[in-house]
């Protein structure tokens, strides 16, 4: 037998290839909720964030979570508001493309919903389709609102099933205890047995890693009370400075510090005298310690 009597046949509609999605660097680049997008993925447990979505797609409103149920990637509520979630176990290169897939994959379903097609649901996303991003189909963002429990994945005033009511009670006990500081800008504070403060900065990595660096040697990178700056994250191409308290210390006692560090690195960012050796060595081990997250 000849090898093309042995090749097998293929029979029914040929699949598609899938695009290829290329990787981005810093996928919310230019949106005016970049640095809550990322707080949501990387560091907050329990948060939401409404937006309104473009004329093209209905000007629907929809809401940014920070996670659903068993990771999934959106979820149609039991009063139809459609939930799209940060965290999640699907993920391409390109964070923005999925959130526009996941949202027009959320938009596919509810119309089916409103027809009385299928139910409110979990709904499976495949991310690796093509599909637009964030700066595609999200016209408008709204303010980031921090949960204490992962209460939004129920309707206001739904009946709670006793399992999803076990789930959210429980969430309550096991979420990092997380606060945004008064009267700052995208600057949490974390109860992990100690105390951390995270710092989200949306500045070019080396010119703010340089200012950090400036203030370091100048032993003004920190927000007192003995804290100390232990490093960076880089996250979907931002920065953010952590620091760390050896005692307690609440939320609501640090605006004045944090306010304070806020001026310093603006002085330091306008700085650009070459660096001394010392800052230089502060730098090496700013870079040194600086972690990307997935």
């Amino acid at each position: 037998m000849g090898k093309a009597s042995r090749r097998k046949k293929v029979t029914g509609p040929i699949k598609p290839a899938l695009p290829v999605i290329p990787h981005v660097a810093r996928p919310f680049a230019g949106l005016p909720a970049e640095r809550e997008l990322v707080a949501m993925r990387e560091i907050l447990p329990a948060a939401t964030l409404k937006a309104k979505l473009t004329k093209e797609y209905g000007e629907k409103e929809i809401t940014f979570v920070t996670v659903l149920p068993d990771a999934a990637t959106a979820m149609i509520r039991a009063d139809g508001e459609i939930l799209i979630a940060l965290q999640t176990r699907s993920r391409t290169g390109d964070n923005s493309h999925d959130l526009g897939v996941a949202i027009v994959a959320a938009l596919d379903h509810a119309k089916l919903v409103e027809a009385g097609e299928a139910e409110p649901a979990v709904i499976a996303v495949d991310v690796r389709v093509a599909g637009p991003r964030l700066d595609e189909i999200v016209a408008e963002y709204d303010k980031l609102e921090l949960k204490g429990d992962l209460g939004f994945w129920l309707a206001p005033g739904s009946a709670k099933a006793a399992e999803a009511k076990a789930a959210i009670e429980e969430s309550a006990t096991e979420l990092i205890p997380t606060k945004a500081i008064p009267g700052t800008n995208h600057t949490y504070w974390h109860d992990m047995t100690k105390i951390f403060v995270r710092w989200i900065r949306d500045e070019d990595e080396t010119e703010l890693l340089t200012a950090l660096a400036r203030l370091g040697a100048a032993d003004k990178l920190t927000l007192g009370r003995n804290s100390r700056c232990i490093g960076a994250f880089r996250a979907a191409g931002l920065s953010i400075p952590v620091f760390e308290f050896p005692e307690k210390v609440d939320a609501e006692e640090l605006t004045d510090a944090v306010q304070t560090l806020e001026k310093e690195l603006e002085k330091a960012l306008q700085t650009t005298e070459p660096l001394s050796e010392t800052e230089r060595r502060v730098r090496a081990g700013l870079v040194s310690r600086q972690v990307s997250l997935r």
